[in-house]
């Protein structure tokens, strides 16, 4: 099992410095207090790097760095993009919104013109038994229905008769 964590460029061999191993403990004896020490990593510990092992370090490092530079280059790539998509995104809204404001305008326009027609429509009119009469059939043989409506186009002709009065 020892030769499965074995390191196959061989072993890395560690010394202790004896002046760091000579460093007090955590608490002052005398306070009884809590102290900071600096703790650096590998502090007072020499460590021994095989060539094949610092080429390999090496190559890692040329790999990291090569997927950074290309994470970064995607990066720019798509805040460019992002950035392309916003200005498309507001040329189109600006030409909706004129686009819009131009048909609003010109159903103002077109509703103004019907209500005046209505208008002129009104008061050509004395009464409203007057329209009534121009829509509806008076004459007998305008009628194109199979009912007999006689007594109703008497009763509005005698209403138009009673308000022209």
């Amino acid at each position: 099992m020892d030769e499965f964590f074995d390191d196959p460029a061989g072993t890395i061999e560690t010394y202790i410095v004896p002046e760091v191993a000579a460093q007090p403990l955590m608490f002052n004896d005398a306070a009884r207090q809590p102290f900071e020490m600096p703790i650096a990593p590998n502090a007072g510990v020499t460590v021994l790097v095989s060539a094949e092992q610092q080429q390999r370090r090496e190559k890692l490092r040329e790999v990291e760095e090569e997927r950074i530079k290309l994470i970064r280059e995607r990066d720019q790539e798509e805040r460019i993009q992002k950035q392309q998509r916003k200005e498309k995104a507001q040329q189109y809204l600006l030409q909706f919104q004129t686009q819009l404001k131009s048909d609003i305008q010109a159903r103002k326009d077109a509703n103004k013109q019907a209500q005046e027609l209505r208008s002129l429509n009104k008061s050509q009119y004395k009464n409203s038994w007057d329209q009534i009469a121009q829509n509806v059939a008076l004459k007998d043989g305008e009628y194109p229905g199979e009912k007999d409506v006689t007594k109703m186009r008497q009763a509005i002709l005698n209403k138009r008769k009673d308000l022209t009065k």
